[in-house]
């Protein structure tokens, strides 16, 4: 599948009716892809360019209660320049904000940093005749205990699993018992690892499985309930360090409004209203599974394919959550590759840069905007917010060099915003390294080493409270 362009018209468009733009990069899964190879089925979410033109959301005038420090503000040129290549980078001083307190933003914060083992449970295609060889089909590499130890020796806190589960259930939806027990193996080992864990639903976005529009939707509700039972059932006894997460980017897939809809257009009410009834269906679901835990454990839920802006307007619902035996459990994702021409733009796109700098104000004011927006309607009110999939793919500079100083500095700038903001993110690794599709890897796992140290070295930095650079 190509990329979705948003064309300018569109972009003006959604000024008027108060929406943005949502640009994902996806790649055909119909051929079976190779460790880094440029094939590689990978859905992204942004919509940088859209939203940069939009005003930026104004702080609450009413002040929380209760005050919560973390750290960003627009950066001044006299503080904002980096001086030094390697090393942690030099950000922005970052004014303090406040926050409603809660065990959701406490817990939330616990998260820290987080991985995606991606690319991997996931996949989709070019498997052999044993299903379970899915999981190394795309990434050419089994996943083993090593490269969970690897993550957890890095820093890293939290792994977020992505699984797609369509490929591996027979006509009733039942999840065939070797895949459920490869997935719980991993799952276990991250645990082991000292990992809290986010287990969702990934590539199921199908007519036939799930499906966000009304003609689909009885039929999609059937399989989010009946695949999350036996989720469900299956981690009962796991306690509150794994988390679900609903959905991955519910969307139109295959349309023209795949990666963005009129929130105020008939199709884009009918889709957000699908997206509102599946994340309400499974929630419901996980709450009324058996297991103590089930009951209480935090569940992540996207709005309309998992793009910021599409959980910011009104039409998107938080899901009631009166069935569980605490208060606000109910986390908001989203994913954000931003700013767009820097951390997604494939090399073929005219608009594309290796380039990254705080002098740049249209660089940190995309970031700063979406966050800043997540802020006023969720995080300020005690409502927890985790960036499942962040990044920015390597590309080579005008020089012909990598651009690693580059990402290293827009991982410093990402995650302290992103803490200053109240949030927490797990970084998007597919182990693509070459080639030129998205060279999103971080840990080789054949050889389970770090590819680039100074990007995780800012990553870990900046994603620990007290290192962020206060006024």
């Amino acid at each position: 599948m190509t990329r979705k362009k948003v064309m300018a018209a569109i972009l003006a468009a959604t000024m008027t009716l108060g929406v943005v733009a949502c640009k994902n990069d996806a790649k055909d899964a119909t051929k079976a892809p190779t460790q880094q190879e440029n094939t590689m089925e990978q859905t992204k979410e942004t919509s940088s360019e859209a939203s940069s033109t939009q005003a930026q959301t104004q702080e609450p005038t009413k002040a929380p209660t209760q005050a919560q420090t973390t750290a960003p503000t627009q950066p001044t040129t006299q503080e904002t320049k980096p001086e030094q290549e390697g090393g942690i980078k030099k950000i922005p001083a970052m004014s303090p904000l406040k926050f409603e307190q809660s065990d959701a933003l406490t817990f939330v914060q616990n998260l820290q940093i987080g991985w995606n083992l991606g690319n991997t449970f996931d996949a989709i295609s070019g498997g052999g005749s044993d299903d379970l060889s899915l999981e190394y089909s795309w990434v050419g590499v089994k996943t083993k205990k090593e490269n969970i130890q690897a993550i957890a020796n890095a820093g890293f806190k939290t792994i977020r699993i992505p699984v797609s589960w369509h490929n591996h259930v027979d006509a009733n939806f039942k999840i065939n018992e070797p895949w459920l027990g490869r997935v719980k193996e991993v799952v276990d080992w991250s645990l082991e690892a000292g990992l809290q864990v986010i287990v969702n639903i990934h590539h199921d976005n199908e007519g036939a499985y799930m499906y966000p529009d009304y003609k689909h939707l009885e039929n999609s509700k059937k399989y989010v309930q009946t695949i999350w039972e036996q989720i469900a059932a299956a981690f009962a006894d796991y306690d509150e360090r794994l988390v679900f997460e609903t959905l991955n980017e519910p969307r139109l897939k295959g349309t023209n409004q795949e990666w963005w809809i009129n929130a105020n257009s008939d199709a884009g009410k009918e889709t957000i209203d699908c997206v509102n009834q599946l994340n309400q269906v499974i929630v419901d679901t996980i709450r009324s599974s058996k297991g103590e835990y089930n009951k209480s454990r935090y569940i992540m839920v996207p709005g309309y394919c998992a793009n910021p802006d599409f959980v910011i307007v009104d039409s998107f619902k938080i899901p009631d959550d009166s069935k569980a035996t605490q208060k606000n459990r109910i986390l908001i994702s989203v994913h954000a590759y931003r700013p767009y021409n820097f951390a997604l733009a494939n090399s073929t796109d005219k608009n594309s840069t290796s380039d990254f700098s705080l002098l740049r104000y249209s660089d940190t004011s995309d970031i700063d905007q979406f966050m800043k927006r997540l802020y006023t309607k969720f995080t300020s009110k005690g409502i927890g917010v985790v960036i499942g999939e962040w990044g920015a793919m390597k590309k080579a500079t005008p020089t012909g060099q990598d651009n690693n100083e580059q990402r290293a500095l827009h991982a410093a700038y990402f995650i302290a915003s992103a803490r200053r903001y109240g949030m927490s993110c797990c970084l998007w690794d597919n182990h693509v390294f070459s080639g030129s599709g998205e060279r999103f890897g971080l840990l080789d796992r054949k050889e389970n080493k770090i590819v680039y140290p100074e990007i995780l070295e800012n990553m870990i930095h900046y994603s620990k409270m007290e290192n962020l650079p206060t006024k």
